[in-house]
């Protein structure tokens, strides 16, 4: 109870930054792209997506982001106040921390924005990526029992510059789920701090118990 109650006033006088979010939806279109089943697509999908990552977390990208808030540097984004989580296909989500609601909101929604912007600008379509494409699908058709393993082994071994450019497949498609009115919290739940304070409570009543008991046998043990 004493350390849930030191847990609350804690939360009073230092509560954590605020924290907005902002939902990208992603769909890769695999099944327009390639002639596979959704198991052999994961392969496409990480490469895919981690195209996607490092466009997210340019120094172009957080450079647009930073000029469109202002007052705040592209390595204060990187390292203190954005997160990303990403399932691959679906919903992006965007997360911005800030002391200020309305900063943290405008922060995950321009990041969100920007995001959107610089993937759609980041479509290429090039003759020589599509006749690889063309030649990849026709190797799956032929073989359509291969792996993820033996996908990737063929790619690497006879198409190794496929996933070379940082240009991203024109099958994709982007929604801006949201990216007003966000879902603004605390970066840290009232309940955690609440749940660590009691726990820790607990665990100084329990020791304190302990090195009680044993002083007061030691004491018994001298009297003897």
């Amino acid at each position: 109870m004493i350390g849930a109650l030191v847990a609350y006033g804690v939360y009073a006088v230092f509560p954590p930054d605020y924290r907005a979010k902002s939902v990208v939806v992603i769909d890769h279109n695999l099944e327009q792209a390639w002639n596979v089943s959704s198991g052999e697509a994961s392969y496409f999908l990480t490469r895919e997506t981690r195209k996607l990552l490092e466009l997210a977390w340019s120094d172009e990208t957080l450079g647009l982001v930073a000029d469109r808030v202002g007052e705040v540097s592209v390595q204060e984004l990187r390292d203190e106040i954005l997160q990303l989580s990403q399932p691959e296909d679906g919903g992006w989500y965007f997360y911005a921390n800030s002391p200020s609601a309305s900063q943290a909101e405008k922060i995950a929604a321009t990041w969100a924005v920007v995001f959107y912007q610089q993937t759609y600008e980041a479509v290429e379509v090039s003759a020589e990526v599509e006749q690889m494409r063309r030649e990849i699908n026709e190797v799956l058709e032929r073989y359509p029992g291969l792996t993820v393993r033996d996908i990737s082994k063929l790619i690497d071994r006879d198409f190794p510059t496929l996933y070379s450019g940082k240009g991203i497949s024109h099958f994709i498609e982007l929604d801006l789920a949201q990216t007003e009115n966000l879902t603004v919290d605390r970066s840290v739940a009232l309940s955690v701090y609440l749940l660590s304070g009691s726990v820790i409570g607990a665990s100084g009543l329990a020791l304190a118990a302990l090195i009680f008991l044993r002083a007061k046998e030691k004491d018994a043990q001298q009297a003897e």
